[in-house]
């Protein structure tokens, strides 16, 4: 499983083929839900993957059964030179110190696994309710494929069991994840170059984290801007022509570019302050510059306005990052809210700059929306020259059940037959548990692995041992809920 692609982009067929035969063969009854999605720049061929032990009919009335679900699809892997655990290749598992390390070990590939040996021993049991095993794709884009799959109605359980490393603790409530894309549009104007001749092509290289968690992470697009805000106020005069960063805005991003103009009396100058300044800060491995001169074709600037509002809207999310931290919550890891500036794209005539906030439960989303609006139209008011807007691009609503529920206690009675320590516990993460507690459904999220500081990171891995006993977990869970 971990080593078929499924990154969201790419698609998700090849695995679903290989997991559903996985599952028909173990004596469930399988089908393949293709998922329309209208999503630019994402494959197509999408598919849950569904099986059913037991009694395979809906009712639409009456919810029955357990569903354990999780999604099949992984993050971009990143700079295959960070992933030193499998030697460049986040592809090629790799077993060291009982661990498995490869992209989707934790995150959530290896879970559907454990749940689909759990299912396996209850065979030939009769079932009072039935067992629902779900494979979802786009988990990790906008959880497209558990929204499909509720929408459909092909399934109604009584309860549900998302997969996620939460290093199998039981998770009854996480943060909201709120999408936000801000979109600065100028009109693109040839200029004579005026002096401005020799190229500069800057790439800023980081470590990816979770999005939930910035601060694991090395953020290569905020690194970007900083250098060359710097550079700027030591009196180099610089041309932008393109920026770009990220490629996906729930991580932290790994990679980041600018490519802008010097003149040639600032050239040799600036040769020197890249060395100096990078050398001076250990950075060596961080930065990487390409130079090169104007070419026949001439060359189109942004105009200088660009930059200047870029940083200005930059800094708001920053400031805001910083008041969001005076809220504590220690229930949570981070005990506060979260802003993780994921990706920066240059299109057409625009720049668009998307970050990912994880709010605690207690602050309104409709609220920082609100806010943000509000400060980014006073931005705005002061570029009459660009079109600036703001959109929530994508929300996942908080997920807040209660030690109370009855799956709740049905999970912590099988942690116990299970020989797992007896724990529940909230997350930064976001997760299909919320789409469904939304729908009326009890709702949680468990998983062998950890997440912070390892899901959506190189060298991502899990425990041989977790995963062991995360398969004993679904037994009893199965148990106490459809025998």
């Amino acid at each position: 499983m971990l080593r078929i692609n499924s990154v969201t982009a790419h698609g998700n067929e090849e695995l679903a083929n290989f997991t559903s035969s996985l599952v028909e063969n173990r004596g469930l009854k399988t089908q393949l839900q293709q998922v329309m999605h209208s999503l630019e720049n994402v494959s197509k061929r999408q598919f849950n993957v569904i099986g059913v032990l037991g009694d395979p009919l809906v009712d639409k009335k009456t919810r029955k059964g357990l569903l354990l679900t999780t999604h099949l699809d992984t993050i971009s892997p990143g700079l295959p030179e960070n992933w030193t655990a499998t030697g460049g290749d986040p592809f090629a598992v790799t077993f060291q110190d009982g661990k498995i390390y490869g992209l989707g070990a934790a995150d959530a590939k290896l879970d559907f696994l454990c749940k689909l040996k759990a299912i396996d021993k209850f065979r030939e049991k009769k079932l009072k309710m039935p067992i629902y095993l779900v494979g979802t794709c786009g988990g990790e884009l906008g959880m497209f494929g558990a929204k499909y799959l509720i929408k459909s109605m092909a399934l109604n359980p009584r309860y549900v069991v998302v997969g996620a490393p939460t290093d199998m603790s039981v998770v009854y409530a996480h943060k909201s994840l709120n999408i936000f894309k801000v979109s600065i549009g100028y009109q693109m104007v040839a200029r004579d170059a005026r002096g401005f001749n020799r190229r500069i092509d800057l790439h800023s290289f980081g470590v990816t984290a979770h999005g939930a968690y910035p601060q694991q992470g090395t953020n290569a697009i905020q690194q970007m801007i900083d250098f060359i805000r710097q550079a700027a106020e030591d009196n180099f005069e610089m041309r932008f022509t393109r920026f770009d960063g990220g490629d996906t805005v729930n991580k932290v991003p790994d990679r980041a570019s600018a490519q802008f103009y010097l003149t040639s009396h600032q050239f040799e100058d600036f040769k020197r302050y890249f060395r100096d300044t990078v050398g001076s800060e250990g950075k060596e491995d961080a930065f990487k510059v390409e130079l090169g001169g104007l070419g026949e074709m001439g060359v189109r600037f942004l105009p200088d306005v660009v930059f200047t509002c870029m940083n200005e809207v930059i800094d708001h999310f920053r400031t805001m990052a910083t008041q969001l931290e005076r809220v504590k919550d220690k229930t949570f890891s981070p005990e506060f809210s979260t802003i993780n500036f994921g990706q920066f794209k240059q299109t057409l005539g625009g720049m668009e700059l998307s970050f990912d906030l994880r709010l605690l439960p207690d602050q309104s989303s409709e609220l920082v929306e609100k806010q943000i609006i509000k400060d980014l139209q006073a931005i705005a008011a002061r570029y009459p020259n660009l079109n600036i807007a703001s959109v929530r691009q994508r929300y996942n609503p908080q997920l807040s059940m209660t030690p109370e529920h009855e799956l709740v206690k049905a999970c912590q009675a099988a942690q116990e037959a299970s020989g797992i320590e007896i724990r529940t516990d909230k997350t930064s993460l976001s997760t299909e548990a919320a789409q469904f507690y939304q729908a009326g459904y009890e709702a949680v999220v468990f998983g062998a692995g950890t997440a912070e500081g390892n899901s959506h990171s190189p060298n991502e891995f899990n425990v041989m041992d977790h995963l062991e006993k995360s398969v004993t977990f679904y037994e009893k869970l199965i148990e106490r809920t459809c025998l």
